[in-house]
């Protein structure tokens, strides 16, 4: 009987690693270890990975791992799980797929070991002040869709 591992980490990829490395050393975007933990830091680059529909799966892949599961925290946790579902095309008939938590988390790592390469692009070509205007801007648009929408 083959036993079923549960995954104790979220893992990354090696060139995330490096791109992590670069992040910490610079703080780009105050997203250095010393601002963010590395929940938090997954977290992100998990919303730019969303953010461009595309997931990246891992190769090479840094043994470490960036974030122990017991430190994981709650928003974390809850929008790894709830992307996952959001891309079930009828979660009432995939309940043992939720939680399955290695689906869940490969998932989200794929998301982003993609966010990770985004944020290398922009480690490589924007100044932390143009992207943060760049940011305000897509929000600002957002939020004008959102509002607009409601009414």
């Amino acid at each position: 009987m083959e036993s079923i591992r549960t995954p104790d980490r979220l893992n990354y990829s090696q060139n995330a690693n490096r791109i992590i490395e670069r992040i910490d050393s610079t703080n780009y975007m105050g997203l250095g270890v010393n601002k963010l933990t590395r929940s938090e830091l997954f977290l992100f680059a998990m919303a730019l990975g969303v953010e461009s529909h595309h997931k990246t799966p891992l190769s090479n892949i840094y043994t470490g791992g960036l974030v122990l599961d017991k430190s994981i925290d709650s928003k974390t946790r809850a929008c790894m799980f709830a992307q996952y579902i959001n891309e079930l095309p009828n979660p009432d008939d995939h309940l043992d797929s939720i939680t399955d938590k290695g689906n869940v988390y490969k998932v989200a790592e794929q998301y982003a070991n993609t966010g990770f390469e985004i944020l290398d692009d922009y480690l490589n070509n924007k100044k932390p002040f143009d992207l943060a205007l760049e940011l305000f801007i897509e929000l600002d648009e957002a939020y004008e869709r959102i509002t607009r929408s409601s009414m």
